[in-house]
């Protein structure tokens, strides 16, 4: 078979791609159907287009209207060189719409009678889809709301619809990677305190495919509570099948609580005019916002500003499912300002005070932000931290006490006094079967030991996993480590 054999103008008929010809005078001569189904005109309509250049209405990607000069026919007719890969739109004037078109153009001759006559050949090709897609992306990227979009199948738990998109502003906000997020759910934004009738609201819209709003409380990696408010909304296929989810949520933790200073300005005006009913109803509004406040109290230690306890167990069994999910290792811990009684006794409450504040400091100072602290009572301290990479355990809690020990050289408040801490901790590479209670009891144990050594001194029991067991409740009821498989002890 030859390339002779092959009708070249029956081609030119049938291709997709938009082919128009030129002569040297800029006229149009030919124009296959392509091109003008693309530009929706005929044939006609085209050739006196070619005969008056202002008549060319194209634009660029800056919405410019681009002159004649500018235009590939005339740039090749006046350089003689090709032209590749312009981007170039006409608005259809009963939509407006823009569709958008990748523009090729080079000139052609050949001999006739000795002379070589020369025209333009201009092919283009419809790139609307992609133009659009690329557009809505980067300004879904750089949106300041936060944006999600989750695949539509699995509605229902364990499995849920997985993340499979979240834009910078989400991330940021979240203090999650896009790359812990990528294959979770939504869930794990969710705490104890989301409200659980929003979430089965959603739920069900999400069954039935129809876009809902929501303000939820969500929380941040490192347990900070945050309000939102939330439009999820299904997204279609070209064949109109629902194929995924998406989610602009933004902040609205500001405006919440000036909708409660607002309400609470309101009352205190009414209270003039009203009788003994509005009264009361405007005492039931106070109440209402001072359990807010309580609210947003209740997980946060009132004299360290460092997580409470609540706070803390929160944030632990988030970091112990995390492992969990992900065959990390944990490192948990309990510390104790050692002699604390004999220091409230010998330099007053204010200055034990002072101690656990700057000990509390000590700590965020010390440890990553995704790690779990908090104050879980008294002269008492917990952490938890999930390891990605092997560390020496030893050396990081040894260089936590270390640094605990030398805070009375730089910290005034403490007068020169040293203070110490005993630490127990307990190192778990495989937590399959262990439990909070019993990890937090293994650490008090290990606490005890310490303490019995002197203080001043580390106790971390490190083993491969745990059996539940055989476990035998401690004093306080929480759960023992009597059964161990592989235990040994660092001091």
């Amino acid at each position: 078979m030859s390339i002779d054999n092959v009708n070249l103008f029956n081609l030119l008929e049938n291709t997709q791609i938009g082919v128009v010809i030129h002569n040297a005078t800029g006229v149009v001569e030919y124009a296959n159907p392509a091109a003008l189904t693309l530009l929706r005109l005929s044939i006609d309509k085209l050739k006196e287009k070619s005969l008056d250049v202002d008549s060319w209405e194209f634009i660029d990607k800056q919405n410019r209207k681009v002159p004649y000069h500018e235009l590939p026919i005339a740039q090749v007719l006046a350089t003689s060189t090709a032209i590749n890969n312009r981007i170039l739109g006409t608005i259809n004037k009963d939509t407006d719409k823009i569709t958008w078109f990748n523009v090729n153009a080079y000139p052609e001759k050949y001999k006739v009678n000795g002379s070589s006559p020369s025209f333009v050949v201009v092919y283009f090709t419809d790139i609307t889809a992609k133009i659009s897609d690329f557009s809505y992306k980067d300004i879904v990227q750089h949106s300041q709301d936060m944006i999600l979009v989750t695949e539509a199948q699995n509605i229902d738990a364990p499995l849920s619809p997985k993340i499979i998109y979240a834009n910078e502003a989400l991330c940021k906000h979240t203090e999650y990677s896009l790359e812990e997020l990528l294959g979770e759910t939504p869930r794990i934004f969710q705490g104890a305190l989301t409200d659980k009738a929003s979430t089965l609201r959603i739920r069900q819209s999400l069954i039935d495919q129809r876009p809902c709003t929501e303000t939820l409380l969500n929380y941040t990696k490192s347990g900070t509570p945050f309000w939102v408010q939330m439009n999820i909304f299904p997204l279609t296929n070209e064949f109109g099948e629902v194929t995924h989810f998406a989610a602009v949520q933004r902040n609205v933790s500001e405006m919440k609580f000036q909708s409660e200073q607002l309400d609470k300005r309101n009352s205190e005006l009414k209270k003039i005019k009203q009788n003994l009913e509005s009264l009361v109803n405007h005492r039931t509004s106070e109440l209402r916002s001072a359990n807010h406040k309580l609210e947003k109290l209740a997980y946060y230690d009132a004299l360290t500003n460092i997580p409470n306890r609540r706070a803390f167990l929160d944030a632990f069994a988030k970091s112990l499912n995390f492992a969990k999910r992900n065959g990390h290792a944990m490192l948990i811990g309990i510390a104790d300002v050692d002699h604390f009684k004999a220091i409230n006794d010998s330099y007053g409450h204010g200055f034990g005070d002072d101690v656990l504040t700057i000990v509390a400091q000590t700590m965020q100072q010390f440890f990553r932000q995704e790690d779990a602290i908090g104050r879980i009572g008294g002269e008492e301290f917990a952490f938890c931290m999930v390891l990605t990479s092997p560390v020496s355990p030893r050396q990081l809690l040894d260089r936590f006490r270390e640094k605990v020990s030398i805070l009375h050289e730089t910290h005034p408040p403490l007068k020169g006094r040293q203070v110490t801490l005993s630490l127990g901790a307990v190192y778990v590479s495989d937590l399959k079967e262990v439990s909070i209670k019993q990890l937090l009891c293994d650490a008090d144990e290990a606490l005890y030991r310490a303490k019995n050594k002197g203080r001043n001194t580390i106790e971390c029991e490190c083993y491969d996993d745990i059996d539940n067991e055989g476990l035998e409740p401690c004093e306080d009821g929480r759960a023992g480590t009597e059964s161990h498989s592989k235990p040994h002890h660092v001091t």
